[in-house]
């Protein structure tokens, strides 16, 4: 049974656009979209009832008042469900949990870094390093120090993709480069 990513994406994107971006209510629609999943997959006359085409629309979106009352859905995860039955795009439910939390993980995530230094650094040149990339990337970063001797001098900065170079080693490779292109 294949899932329409293009569907699925949409959906999300569409429950992360309504949702507020607060943490508290995405784990609450989380919590009821894996419910929804679930059933999906371990329940086969929830699933059949839902892809039987004989079955008409109408009925299916009372299932929905039922979910309602059972779990207590929000607006987004009601009007998701309704696209879904009446574009019979009811597949996606299989996988919309784990998409929807993979997302809500990287809107929340925190990002991994490293500061490399050929010595050590005062921890208040390490905060003003935290805070530009933060503000630069728009996600926390966590860093962890480590000491190269080899970079000579500057400080090379890592965080997820971002990478900022600025050690004397590499400032002497591009010298190095133009020089012998003449």
């Amino acid at each position: 049974m294949k899932v329409d990513k293009k569907t699925l994406k949409k959906v999300i994107k569409f429950l992360l656009k309504k949702l507020p971006k607060e943490e508290e209510i995405l784990i609450q629609t989380l919590d009821k979209l894996t419910t929804i999943q679930s059933l999906f997959k371990k329940n086969r006359e929830f699933k059949n009832f839902l892809l039987n085409p004989s079955v008409p629309v109408n009925d299916k979106l009372k299932l929905i008042e039922v979910l309602d009352n059972q779990i207590n859905l929000n607006e987004p995860i009601k009007e998701v469900l309704i696209y879904l039955i009446t574009e019979n795009k009811v597949k996606v439910l299989k996988v919309i949990a784990d998409e929807f939390k993979f997302e809500v993980e990287k809107l929340f995530s925190t990002v991994q870094g490293e500061i490399i230094t050929a010595y050590p650094i005062a921890d208040e040149l390490v905060l003003n390093i935290k805070q530009t990339v933060e503000e630069k990337l728009g996600k926390k970063v966590e860093f962890t120090i480590k000491q190269d001797p080899s970079i000579i001098g500057g400080v090379i900065v890592k965080a997820g993709s971002y990478v900022l170079d600025a050690s004397i080693k590499n400032y002497l490779q591009k010298l190095e480069q133009q020089l012998t292109q003449y």
